[in-house]
């Protein structure tokens, strides 16, 4: 099958003898289009550098989450640590709070 192109005379020439122009795709025993192999590997190529960018992008992310993830455990057990020391000094202080009473109110119990 010849794919004709018109010149101005009017006389129909094989589109394989034009000078600078192209068969068009090639077709199957049914008429289907086949894919030309160049276009395959473009296509190959695209979806390649596409999956390298995706993974890369997902393995920035993982990194990053990770990161921050360790830093804020680092900081909420620094202040956990911090709120736990500051506990203890009030509990303390509270115990001696506690037994100063209980001797001011022995003293008053003597004095009576």
């Amino acid at each position: 099958m010849f794919l004709t192109l018109k010149t101005g005379a009017g006389a129909f020439v094989p589109a394989t003898q034009a000078p600078g122009v192209e068969p068009g795709p090639n077709t199957g025993e049914a008429g289907e289009v086949e894919p030309s192999p160049q276009g395959s590997r473009d296509a190959s190529t695209i979806a390649l550098a596409g999956s390298i960018i995706t993974s890369i992008t997902s393995l920035v992310g993982f990194v990053t989450t990770t990161v921050i993830t360790w830093r804020k455990e680092k900081r909420d057990a620094s202040l956990a640590d911090v709120e736990r020391k500051k506990l203890e000094t009030e509990l303390e202080k509270s115990r001696l709070e506690l037994e100063e009473l209980k001797e001011n109110q022995a003293k008053r119990k003597n004095k009576k």
